[in-house]
This record gives C-alpha cells, structure tokens and sequence, in this order.
C-alpha cells in the first residue's frame, strides 16, 4: 500500500474513487461534498420490483437513496473497473458485492454509472444494473419454472 500528500485539488478520477469508497462506507458526509445541492441521482429500474429505483434529487434526496440502500444492504466489496472521463461526463464500469441485510444472501453484480459534472462537482448520476436479479435476490420476484408453465 502506497500513501500520497495531497498538496492540492484532487483531480475528477480521484474524487470519483473517493466517492465510491465513501458509497460503500456509507459515509454520507463525503458524498454531500462532490455534489451539487440540485444533484440528480438516477437508479435506473422498476420501483415495482426494486423500491430503490428512481430520480431523488438535491442532497435530501441523496441522503434518502442512501439510507435507503443501507438499510437493506452491506456492500462487502467495490471494485472500479473502469472510469472513462471526457469533458463533463464520466462513465465508471465497476464490480459490487452485496450482503442482503433480510436474507444474509450475497449478490454480485457488475454496473454501469454515467456521471456528469458541473464545475468540480457531481451534478447528475444514472446509474445502471442488472435488476432482474436483485429483484430475484432480494425476495421481491421469483420465477416460474417451465414445467409450472401452462401447455399452448
């Protein structure tokens, strides 16, 4: 492990690993920090299947979408595959392992969030994952097997 001094401003891919550190420790005080106070914060999903999906906006809004996650999960493990920066916008391909809280089940799930900044700061994050199986992880879907299927 290598420590660095930091002398000066962090630069985006930096305040972006922070970030995703900060996400999984829950550390709501670091997130408020690299965003702006009408930030857009987008899980992309069916609030049917999945009651964290949806837009929560300004830093209430994240406060809510992290309690809300909490709650229900522990993230075991983050692992950022990828951060393509260009200009404004940001795409972070990374690996999460999750600890459903109700059933102790663990999730792995490979995602994709597209940021975009305004200045130094987060201003909009779509967030995208593969519902369908947390959903079914999680309890709230289940599947219907072929044999249960009626004959045509």
């Amino acid at each position: 492990m290598s420590i660095r001094l930091v002398s000066g401003p962090l630069s985006r891919q930096e305040k972006l690993r922070v970030a995703y550190s900060a996400w999984a420790r829950g550390d709501a005080s670091v997130m408020f920090s690299i965003v702006t106070d009408d930030c857009e914060f987008t899980l992309v999903g069916n609030p049917a299947v999945n009651p964290h999906a949806g837009t929560r906006v300004g830093i209430e809004g994240l406060k809510v979408a992290m309690a809300e996650f909490h709650t229900d999960f522990v993230i075991r493990d983050i692992v950022i595959e990828t951060i393509v920066l260009v200009g404004d916008h940001a795409a972070i391909n990374w690996h999460g392992t999750f600890e459903i809280k109700r059933t102790h089940r663990i999730h792995e799930s490979e995602r994709l969030d597209l940021l975009e900044f305004r200045g130094d700061l987060i201003c909009r994050a779509r967030c995208f994952y593969d519902s369908a199986t947390m959903a079914l992880m999680t309890g709230r879907a289940t599947l219907r097997m072929p044999a249960d299927l009626p004959s045509g």
